[in-house]
């Protein structure tokens, strides 16, 4: 258990299975190899290799009422059968390049998207800095946290597992793409710095009712 903030950095994610989290992870350590200041090193337990979908600023006392949202969502979804199908990079304005397992936009994604994203309309709260985050995060953190309802949402939705920063080969020895997968767990996190998946507040699993997860939904304020 630990205390959060009044005001959360919380990303709903869905968790790819373990295959797909050892590939990421073994992707990000080839980046760190060539960049080992890249500030991103995924693991299963601080870091967890993820797919956002829906990114905001929260009142803490909401944690509870935003967990039963999408716990109802969740339980009206079966498990998606999804796919990374390339190497993606973007820019960014303060590190560089930051490289990506890019993730087809299913159907049965973008409605998922598209329902938590309205459903939880009511709880983004105004944002404060750094503090929102779990363990220290730097001013574009909160950049990250505050540009994603304005750019990555509904028809501009991307999916994707972030890997870190620096430029990983498009090709990947031992890696075929497409890789097909299937998501059965979903997650509410609290973002750590460069807006990693840091501490689960709740686990979900599609279609059947939700549990706490490391720390649960008892840790807040």
């Amino acid at each position: 258990m630990y205390e959060l903030p009044e005001t959360i950095a919380v990303d709903v994610v869905l968790l790819p299975p373990g295959p797909i989290m050892d590939m990421a992870i073994g992707a990000n350590r080839t980046l760190l190899a060539g960049y080992p200041d890249g500030g991103i090193r995924l693991d299963r337990e601080n870091c967890l290799p993820h797919i956002s979908v829906a990114m905001f600023p929260a009142r803490s006392g909401d944690i509870p009422e935003i967990v039963a949202k999408v716990e109802r969502i969740t339980r009206q979804c079966s498990p998606m059968a999804l796919a990374i199908d390339a190497v993606a990079k973007h820019r960014s304005s303060t590190r560089g390049t930051i490289s990506v397992f890019h993730i087809l936009r299913t159907e049965i994604l973008q409605l998922f998207h598209k329902s938590v994203m309205n459903s939880l309309k009511p709880y983004p709260a105004p944002a404060t800095g750094p503090e929102m985050f779990a363990g220290e995060a730097s001013a574009p953190s909160v950049d990250c946290l505050l540009r994603f309802p304005k750019t990555s949402v509904y028809e501009r939705y991307s999916p994707h597992i972030t890997i870190g920063f620096g430029d990983l080969p498009e090709i990947i020895p031992g890696i075929d793409f497409p890789i097909r997968f299937e998501v059965t767990k979903a997650a509410l996190c609290h973002l750590g710095s460069h807006c990693t998946c840091r501490r689960i507040l709740a686990v979900f699993d599609l279609g059947l009712r939700a549990h706490g997860g490391r720390g649960g939904t008892a840790a807040r304020r």
